[in-house]
């Protein structure tokens, strides 16, 4: 619930700057074309529906953006309202997809060829390369880390 509210005032995290930039330089439309037919999990008639496509291409970006694992990008959206707006998941809706399941849709990607050399994953990398140049931007991978404890030594 606290999620949903936002302080007078308050400046836009810069988390949600980028992401809105990249909201709307990037076709979705084109990259679900593109993916569709190597996922069908949120269209299947039988057995449990899958997240959706769009859902699953968002996480993927989110990933590559930042420089994140499967198990970082599953705690990224639990944790950050920026990210799971981006994604487009609802508070009141069923969890965000775990890491087992980014991990299965990074695998599909990566598994299915869209020709000889192109993996679908480098269809995306290089669709969304040439989205981010077309409105002025380039972009390194960033990384979010978190601290690292470890049980201190007696002395």
């Amino acid at each position: 619930m606290f999620t949903a509210i936002r302080w007078p005032k308050a400046t836009t995290p810069k988390r949600e700057q980028i992401l809105s930039m990249v909201e709307r330089a990037v076709d979705w439309n084109l990259l679900e074309e593109i993916v569709r037919p190597f996922y069908q999990a949120d269209v299947r008639r039988t057995g449990r529906k899958g997240y959706s496509l769009r859902m699953m291409l968002r996480c993927h970006v989110l990933k590559r953006l930042w420089y994140m694992s499967d198990r970082q990008a599953e705690h990224a959206v639990l944790d950050s309202h920026a990210f799971a707006k981006f994604i487009g998941t609802d508070p009141w809706a069923p969890r965000p997809p775990s890491a087992t399941a980014i991990r299965a849709f990074r695998k599909t990607l990566h598994e299915n060829d869209v020709d000889t050399a192109l993996s679908v994953a480098d269809l995306i990398e290089q669709h969304l390369t040439a989205s981010l140049r077309a409105v002025g931007m380039e972009f390194r991978p960033g990384r979010i880390e978190d601290p690292v404890f470890r049980k201190a030594s007696d002395e």
